[in-house]
């Protein structure tokens, strides 16, 4: 990413940065919409310490104040990271309480294991959720606008979903059992949209759907353009219409429509699992490298890193083109693909209400639990069968003595800058490797070896808040792709309804363009991509990345009448340092005769347990579950 530029007082004015609309509402959002929270963080962080020029404003509601990994989250992970508590402090304070299940971790897989507890536990047992951030969700979080007394929301991270099969069908009861409907209502699309098509998610129109209504930005460069041009829905059109060598063309129709099998052996999962997908589309299919940049940031953008780092079977996995039995092409269309108004924060809102009925108002219904404000106070109530402790930090879990011969494990954490420890029967680890592999002190040698694999990769989600999208409609599209610049691609999504949340479909009224900004660097090791992306993820400033953010848009939408002075209500930055787990060739299956390292992983220790969504490789909420899950089961003998 380059390095912002100085601007001139008229750039500034042009980019609309000398009204601070962005800004304005920082003080407020933070301090009303998050005071309780507020109050838990470390002094003197609860006095407004937070640097709003990194974290930026996080809109209103009850997410304002938790928006990727905040500041406050980030210097504390780094504190532990660094060695702050690697011995006890002598002002530990003991808790008294002893849990029969403690869970690190409040992202879905957290709340998933936590879920079979309150189902499947006796009465009298009790079990503890403990997360850092001050609001749960993890990564399927929302963002929150309010552009002219119209609520829009935004996913965080974590989105897009599918109903699919029938009862019985591998994740299909989760939906009953929880309560959540298997049939949505979209915005109605009225007669001046009739020819534009929406994606329901931020993902589809990356590579998935063929819609008309994706439009593509070429720059001068590579392919001897002369000027700017946009070309729309160049799949749907068969790329007739795309600037591409007509060899380059072969390649990529090959790519994306091929049916041929080039391997007939019963091991083909295992085959995939050990090349890259780059290794996959060059080598083994033979197709240019043309094809390989283009899917870099789309695979990126699901798995982490491009396709010189990830496996072809996470890339296979994912539905990615290039293979003669696409996982997703025979079972799925355009409308199977859904999304809640912030993401999959609809399922993690399910959990929480289903184990904690009072921690979102109103009665147990789709509507009340999409829209309802959280009640904050109801989450950590002694007593409970489920409780949820926020703003809490773990920095400390090991067995009271040898794992096998322990009767309990104890558990450090941090909570408003004091050091408390309690004591559980069993532990589940829900949050990601490179928190596990620290907080766990007394991990084995051979668990150690295995998360030394786990590679993890940043990913920047950002929410821009429009008060009218008439320059898209003016282009005749929905999202758009380009190849140069900050980002890669960006759309606005036909809003789900839920309830009261009704928000418009309409040129001239308000709605969110999202980006989904994935850093890679191929030709480095995988080793080094994802460090290298998030030092430059977490040394650029909210100001720097608002700048880009404009100039970006401005390039692509200038001419169609975009003024970011008029059109931009609001930016809402997601950073996530450690967004993905990025599946390299092997993590699968393995590789030289050895177990794949989340196999190891994936076996229970004493009286502890992992359960996160990277265990799976392809990060996706029926997958959290299922890990969270795996973990409870795994330790129910000794609760």
């Amino acid at each position: 990413m380059k390095k912002v530029r100085k601007l001139t007082s008229k750039q500034r004015n042009s980019l609309g940065l000398d009204i601070n609309i962005t800004r304005r509402d920082f003080l407020n959002s933070m301090l009303l919409g998050t005071g309780i929270a507020l109050l838990d963080l470390p002094a003197p962080l609860n006095l407004m310490a937070e640097t709003p020029d990194w974290n930026g404003p996080g809109g209103v509601g009850d997410y304002s104040g938790a928006h990727g990994n905040m500041e406050s989250v980030r210097l504390a992970a780094h504190k532990m990271r660094d060695g702050d508590y690697d011995t006890i402090p002598d002002d530990i304070k003991e808790t008294g309480e002893i849990l029969d299940l403690v869970v690190i971790g409040g992202g879905i897989s957290g709340l998933g294991a936590a879920w079979q507890f309150s189902k499947y536990a006796r009465r009298g047992k009790k079990c503890l959720i403990i997360d850092n951030h001050s609001i749960f969700g993890g990564e399927a979080k929302r963002n929150e606008f309010d552009v002219n007394g119209q609520l829009l929301r935004g996913p965080q991270g974590s989105n897009s979903f599918v109903v699919l099969g029938r009862p019985g069908y591998h994740g299909y009861d989760y939906y009953s059992e929880l309560g959540i409907p298997t049939r949505f209502r979209y915005q109605k699309i009225d007669r001046e949209l009739k020819n534009l098509q929406f994606d329901r998610t931020n993902f589809g129109f990356m590579m998935w759907f063929d819609a008309p209504s994706v439009g593509y930005y070429f720059n001068k460069g590579r392919y001897n353009i002369k000027s700017p041009e946009w070309a729309k829905g160049i799949w749907h059109n068969k790329l007739a219409n795309a600037p591409f060598p007509a060899e380059v063309k072969e390649d990529f129709y090959a790519w994306k429509k091929t049916r041929k099998s080039h391997y007939r052996k019963n091991d083909f999962f295992q085959f995939l699992d050990s090349m890259s997908y780059k290794d996959c589309l060059e080598n083994h299919m033979g197709l240019r490298s043309d094809v390989t940049d283009y899917a870099n940031p789309i695979l990126a953008a699901s798995l982490g890193l491009g396709c010189d780092a990830i496996s072809a079977y996470g890339a296979y996995q994912i539905g990615m083109p290039g293979f003669a039995k696409n996982p997703l092409s025979k079972e799925l269309d355009d409308s199977d693909w859904q999304m809640f108004p912030g993401g999959n924060d609809g399922f993690s809102r399910h959990l929480i209400k289903a184990m904690i009925p009072d921690a979102i108002e109103g009665r147990r219904s789709f509507r009340n639990i999409i829209n309802g404000q959280v009640n904050f106070d109801a989450l950590d109530r002694p007593g409970s069968k489920i409780r949820m402790r926020l703003n809490t930090m773990a920095v400390r879990v090991e067995h009271e003595k040898e794992p096998d011969k322990s009767d309990f494990v104890w558990v450090t954490y941090v909570k408003a800058g004091r050091v408390y420890r309690l004591k559980a029967k069993a532990v589940i680890m829900s949050s990601g490797s490179w928190v596990g592999k620290r907080v766990v002190r007394d991990l084995p040698v051979e668990y150690k070896e295995a998360f030394s694999h786990f590679y993890r990769s940043p990913m920047l989600v950002v929410n821009v808040a429009l008060t009218n999208w008439r320059f898209l409609h003016k282009l005749g599209i929905t999202a758009c792709r380009w190849f140069e610049g900050f980002g890669f691609s960006c759309n606005i999504t036909q809003p789900m309804v839920a309830g009261d949340y009704k928000p418009p479909l309409h040129p001239d009224k308000p709605i969110v363009l999202t980006f989904y900004v994935p850093y890679y660097f191929p030709g480095l090791s995988v080793q080094d991509q994802g460090p290298l992306g998030r030092r430059t993820l977490l040394k650029t400033n909210y100001y720097d990345f608002e700048v880009m953010i404009k100039e970006q848009m401005l390039r692509l939408f200038g001419n169609a009448g975009f003024d970011p002075k008029r059109d931009i209500a609001g930016i809402i930055l997601n950073r996530w340092g450690h967004a993905y787990v990025t599946p390299q060739p092997g993590f699968y299956y393995g590789r030289n005769g050895k177990p794949a390292p989340r196999d190891i992983i994936r076996k229970r220790y004493g009286r502890i347990a992992f359960g996160h969504s990277e265990l799976n490789g392809h990060q996706n909420w029926v997958a959290a579950i299922d890990e969270g899950s795996r973990a409870y089961y795994q330790l129910i003998s000794v609760m």
